[in-house]
């Protein structure tokens, strides 16, 4: 009897096996998804040759803008609340890092301006100039956008300090599109590329500040962690741009995607690959040797 009603809700006794949102699976859902929806588009708009006009292209280059929040919203937050034990507080969390970008990083790292005195630098120094501007700037918001909301009352586990850093991603990469849109004249497919990019990079290098502000909460920690976690995810965000720079050769105009633009959003799911593998790869071997340890404890 106990088999039947298995085979009938095997949904149901997953749920009960594991009560939380698996965040890994819909992170890598989304990504694929905003991946997938980018691309359509701009391969459509090349062999279509559409032109739209000026104000509607601006027009949905912002709702382009807010796909990554919609998507979160419809996948990981529609799952986390479908959970048997929710994590809390998430709304609060996109809505932070969203008013951390717009309030804080838009205006910094327009007053840095580091494209103007960083263009003509060796590959190096770009690095270890954006890693010192947009970078840190970029990632101790984020930081502090978690530590001072719900690293003390909701990180009970790695995947909650990872679903809650990519909350937090979330949000500032949705303002940081808004801001791009209604400041930028490109075509549509161009935006599109630009502020996929955007978004995905955000949330592939969000699990790195989850993961070091949990390590945080453990006793005798190093106490120069959080600064070391800020520092490595600075120098991931700055990469992502110079490596991104140097693969477009030929320059986006209002009337081109141009050919290589395609390749940044290379780089971006890159990133992601890269980022959310090898994250996934230390939670869970964090999580079987604390496992471990408790059970010798015992």
């Amino acid at each position: 009897m106990t088999s039947r009603l298995y085979l009938l809700t095997p949904q149901r006794e997953d749920s009960d096996r594991y009560p939380y949102r698996r965040v890994w699976r819909t992170a890598w859902l989304e990504a694929v998804l905003l991946l997938g929806i980018a691309t359509t588009l701009v391969f459509g708009m090349r062999l279509t040759e559409l032109r739209l006009p000026a104000d509607l292209e601006r027009t949905l280059s912002f709702a382009f803008g807010l796909l990554p929040l919609s998507l979160w919203l419809s996948i990981s937050y529609i799952a986390e609340r479908r959970a048997l034990q929710p994590r809390r507080n998430l709304l609060a969390v996109v809505t932070l890092g969203g008013l951390a970008a717009s309030g804080v990083a838009v205006p910094l790292t327009t007053l840095f301006a580091p494209e103007e005195w960083l263009s003509t630098a060796s590959g190096l120094n770009r690095i270890v100039g954006y890693t010192l501007s947009v970078g840190i700037v970029h990632e101790f918001l984020k930081y502090a956008v978690l530590r001072y909301s719900v690293w003390r009352t909701d990180f009970t586990t790695r995947l909650d300090a990872v679903a809650y850093a990519m909350a937090a991603a979330v949000g500032f990469a949705t303002a940081l599109n808004i801001h791009f849109a209604l400041n930028n004249t490109l075509n549509l497919a161009s935006a599109a590329l630009r502020m996929t990019e955007i978004a995905l990079a955000q949330i592939a290098i969000s699990p790195i500040l989850g993961f070091v502000l949990y390590e945080l909460r453990k006793p005798n920690v190093f106490i120069l962690t959080p600064m070391l976690g800020v520092l490595v995810a600075a120098l991931f965000n700055a990469l992502s741009i110079v490596i991104r720079a140097g693969l477009i050769v030929s320059n986006v105009s209002r009337t081109s995607t141009a050919n290589n633009a395609i390749y940044g959003l290379g780089m971006a799911l890159f990133l992601v690959v890269v980022l959310f593998s090898a994250l996934s790869f230390l939670v869970r071997a964090a999580d079987e040797r604390e496992a471990l340890r408790a059970g010798e404890v015992r």
